[in-house]
């Protein structure tokens, strides 16, 4: 049986372990996000300048941002500067995906079934070789694992440009809230953000505070301004 030894250095990168477990994603989309991980935070983000630190070419970039982006990993909107024109093209980076399980269980992280494992030196005083302190690190993880009984709800993309999150409870609210324009108000969200690069940390609490707003406005356009003798409705001489 192959043994893999990692020689460790001080220069490293500390980052979540989740993409890593994601069996949806291929090795190359794993390394890259990796990479975008270990990055400065002011690392100027382009497919050429991840060409450029890399062996791979665009074609094979693309390809893994792509996958990236259909799993939530990565969003990319393109600003539009002042005179109209659009400009670069921002990029969000996620270790988890939005709305996903930070504790999940990937399967296929447990130890690998061999058909005939080579025969190794046992320890006299650990003669089934377990690995003592890994089990114990496991049944300790699926300790606090069973006692999490609040999990963040499972997010859906809607929108022109996929880019605005909202749960299953969350959708029900706004189609309550708003039945008959609940769809344009998603819309908006989504046209607003991809053009400004914009980021909302809920987007339910966004656009009713957008409609909140909107109400206050039709409010004060309805209100009597006697310089140009307009009244609110119901109102006469």
């Amino acid at each position: 049986m192959a043994v893999f030894r990692v020689e460790k250095n001080s220069n490293y990168t500390t980052m979540c372990n989740y993409h890593l477990r994601d069996q949806n994603l291929s090795l190359k989309a794993k390394g890259l996000l990796s990479l975008f991980l270990s990055l400065p935070d002011a690392w100027h983000y382009s497919i050429r300048g991840i060409v450029a630190i890399s062996k791979e070419g665009v074609d094979s970039v693309n390809s893994a941002l792509r996958e990236l982006e259909e799993c939530g990993y990565l969003i990319r909107s393109q600003k539009r500067l002042e005179n109209g024109r659009m400009g670069e093209i921002e990029y969000v980076i996620y270790e988890i995906p939005e709305g996903a399980d930070p504790d999940a269980d990937f399967p296929g992280t447990g130890s690998p079934y061999t058909e005939n494992p080579d025969t190794v030196l046992s320890d006299p005083e650990n003669p089934r070789g377990i690995n003592k302190d890994k089990t114990s690190t496991e049944r300790t993880n699926t300790e606090i694992n069973k006692k999490r009984e609040s999990k963040r709800p499972v997010r859906h993309r809607y929108g022109q440009y996929q880019n605005v999150l909202l749960s299953d409870e969350e959708m029900e609210k706004l189609m309550n809230e708003f039945p008959n324009d609940y769809q344009n108000r998603i819309e908006r969200l989504s046209e607003y953000m991809a053009s400004t690069g914009k980021i909302y940390k809920n987007h339910l609490a966004t656009m009713r505070s957008w409609a909140k707003r909107d109400s206050q406005k039709s409010q004060e356009n309805k209100t009597y301004d006697h310089g140009n003798y307009q009244f609110a409705a119901g109102d006469s001489l």
